[in-house]
C-alpha cells in the first residue's frame, strides 16, 4: 500500500484491510472483487492484484511460509529489488540494498546527484550509491532507518535539516541546494480525454455495472459502462445496450487526474426498464468501485 501512497492516506484502509484478512489464509481465499472493494480509493489496483496472487503463491507453492531465498521473493507478482530486500532485511536481518522513494530522496541530496531518478543512468548511479551505504551489520535498523530519515526529515518539501543526523555530511546541506535535490522530471503538458459514463437505471433505481479488464486503468473493478463523449456514440452505445432505453438526465462532470493524463467524465443517467441484465441495489454495492464511480453512486443515493 505504501508504494506510491503516502503513510497518512494508507493507514485507515491498512487497518481495514488487515481486519477483513487477518491471515494469508484468509487473503488467499477471497475473491477478486473482496480484495478490490478493500482497496478502493487507494489507487494503482494492479498492486491489489499482485498481493492476492501472491497470498495465493505464497500458500499453495511454500505452504504457508514466505520465501527467503532472494530471487524467489522477487519472482512473486509485483515484488521488485528494494520491496524485497526491505522485507528480507526487516523481517530477516538479511543484507540487501534497497532504494524505495524515500532512499532516492535522501541519497540524491545527501551526494548531489545530477538527474532525474526516472532516468536509467541517474537511477543506475542511485543503486550503486544505495548498495555502497547498505551496511553488513544491523542492516534491518539500517533499511527501516533510511525510509524513516526520508519520510519524516529529508521530505519532499521543508525538510528538516537542523533535525537531521547525516546533516554535516550531506553535501545539499553545505551547498544550500536541498530544493533542486533530487533534479525534478522534465515537465510535460497532461493530456486530456473525455468520456461519457452511461448509468443505466432500471424503475427500482438499481444499477448496471459491468467489471473492467484486469490490464488497463481501475483493472478488475465494477464501473458504469463507457463511450466517448459526443451525441452519436452515446446512442449508440445506448440502443446497443437496450432498445428501450432513455436517457434521463445528465450529472455534473467529473475531473479524475491520473499520472499521466485528465479523464473529462460526463455521467449521464439512462433508464433502461430492460430486465434481462444484472442490474444491483444502491444499498448492497460490496465491490471495488473506481473513485469518480463511487461518487456518482453518492450523488445517485442523495437524489
Amino acid at each position: 500500500m505504501l508504494q506510491q501512497t503516502q503513510v497518512s492516506t494508507v493507514i485507515d484502509y491498512f487497518n481495514n484491510f488487515i481486519q477483513q484478512f487477518p491471515t494469508l489464509s484468509a487473503l488467499a481465499n477471497a475473491s477478486e472483487d473482496e480484495v478490490l472493494a478493500q482497496w478502493a480509493g487507494l489507487g494503482y489496483y494492479a498492486r491489489a492484484r499482485n498481493l492476492h496472487a501472491c497470498a495465493k503463491i505464497i500458500i499453495n507453492t511454500y505452504r504457508g511460509d514466505f520465501p527467503t531465498d532472494f530471487e524467489q521473493v522477487v519472482g512473486l507478482p509485483g515484488v521488485g529489488e528494494s520491496t524485497a530486500g526491505a522485507i528480507l532485511s526487516i523481517s530477516y536481518g538479511q543484507t540487501h540494498a534497497i532504494l524505495d522513494g524515500n532512499v532516492k530522496r535522501v541519497l540524491s541530496r545527501y551526494h548531489q546527484v545530477t538527474g532525474h531518478y526516472g532516468q536509467s543512468k541517474t537511477l543506475k548511479e542511485l543503486w550503486h550509491l544505495a548498495r555502497q551505504h547498505t551496511p553488513s551489520m544491523r542492516n534491518g535498523d539500517y533499511t527501516q532507518a533510511i525510509m524513516d530519515l526520508g519520510a519524516t526529515l529529508c521530505t519532499r518539501s521543508n525538510p528538516k535539516c537542523s533535525c537531521c543526523p547525516i546533516k554535516d555530511d550531506c553535501q545539499a546541506q553545505q551547498h544550500n541546494t536541498q530544493a533542486e535535490y533530487p533534479n525534478p522530471k522534465p515537465k510535460k503538458n497532461k493530456p486530456s480525454r473525455s468520456i461519457a459514463m452511461l448509468i443505466y437505471q432500471n424503475e427500482h433505481q438499481h444499477i448496471y455495472l459491468q467489471k473492467r479488464p484486469a490490464k488497463g486503468i481501475w483493472g478488475g473493478l465494477w464501473s458504469f459502462i463507457e463511450c466517448d463523449d459526443n451525441r452519436q456514440s452515446i446512442s449508440q452505445t445506448i440502443q446497443q445496450f437496450s432498445p428501450d432505453a432513455y436517457i434521463e438526465k445528465s450529472l455534473p462532470a467529473i475531473k479524475h487526474s491520473f499520472t499521466h493524463y485528465h479523464l473529462l467524465i460526463n455521467p449521464i443517467v439512462v433508464n433502461c426498464p430492460d430486465r434481462t441484465k444484472d442490474f444491483r441495489a444502491l444499498s448492497e454495492l460490496n465491490i471495488g468501485l473506481p473513485t469518480p464511480v463511487s461518487k456518482i453512486v453518492r450523488q445517485l443515493q442523495l437524489d
